[in-house]
């Protein structure tokens, strides 16, 4: 399997997005995870604020491996996002019942109280 980082306009991110529902019509960083040529998941990030990365996408095609798929994408995104420089990424959600919190909470993302939203955050630690 390969991670190919690219942006908004790549015709395999708006298919994907497109199967899945979703038009993206904003600048972000995307990675494809393509296996035999065949993209197999997605997932994509915005800027939230000055310090934070967001979350907008995570679509997996294949049913196999779904957890680890989603890991691997969203490991791999936030070491982008530690790239430029941003100290925390936020991912926000329509329930609470998303079959997808319990994959962020396992990577040591956490609720954040008084958002008007669901929101779960994952802070960077700084090695300085």
């Amino acid at each position: 399997m390969e991670i190919i980082v690219t942006d908004e306009s790549d015709e395999r991110f708006i298919e994907m997005c497109a199967s899945f529902g979703c038009v993206i019509d904003e600048p972000h960083v995307v990675l494809l995870l393509i296996n035999f040529g065949k993209t197999v998941g997605c997932t994509s990030f915005k800027v939230y604020d000055a310090d934070s990365a967001e979350i907008t996408t995570l679509f997996l095609n294949s049913y196999d491996n779904r957890e680890k798929i989603a890991y691997k994408l969203i490991r791999q995104l936030e070491k982008i996002a530690m790239d430029y420089e941003f100290k925390s990424v936020v991912v926000s959600f329509e329930s609470r019942e998303d079959i997808l919190i319990e994959i962020f909470e396992k990577l040591d993302y956490q609720f954040v109280e008084d958002a008007d939203e669901i929101l779960l955050k994952k802070e960077f630690k700084s090695l300085i």
